[in-house]
């Protein structure tokens, strides 16, 4: 059960921070304030984890043909919080630059870096689970951050 748990919460750290790295990406290179940033990336990660949420309990009940119990239903919203928080890595860069510690376009870089950090750090303990290890794992690993690293590309190219 324990593994299980750690799973979904993966699932939806790995999630968050993907729109998280969206958010970011398109708002970079805008004049858009930090605290608008952090409304931005936030709001959007929250809507798209109660979107999932609710869309695996409906699934869920039409699959099983009944309404989840308490305990369920606590333990996947405590999923979802849990992997909305992982994800929100990507705002704390901005929350420092509102606080005047760090340049925003500063903080846009840190983001995706730290996004792309969580990205890498879920795959890896997701492979190792696996029991993936050395150079297939690394491959593993690198073809996930592929995907950060064309929301790098994409904002290069759109900026």
């Amino acid at each position: 059960m324990h593994s299980e748990r750690t799973a979904e919460r993966a699932a939806r750290a790995v999630y968050g921070t993907i729109i998280a790295l969206a958010v970011v990406a398109t708002l970079e290179g805008s004049s858009v304030p930090a605290g608008e940033v952090i409304a931005a990336v936030a709001g959007a990660v929250i809507a798209a984890q109660l979107a999932e949420l609710y869309a695996q309990y409906l699934a869920s009940v039409i699959r099983e043909r009944r309404h989840g119990q308490g305990g369920e239903l606590r333990r996947a919203a405590v999923d979802s919080a849990l992997g909305t928080l992982a994800a929100f890595v990507t705002v704390v860069p901005f929350v420092l630059a509102a606080a005047g510690a760090m340049e925003l376009d500063t903080a846009f870089d840190v983001a995706f870096w730290a996004g792309l950090g969580l990205l890498g750090a879920y795959t890896l303990l997701a492979n190792r689970l696996a029991g993936l290890t050395g150079m297939r794992n690394a491959v593993a690993c690198a073809a996930v951050l592929a995907i950060g690293l064309a929301l790098i590309a994409l904002k290069a190219v759109v900026h």
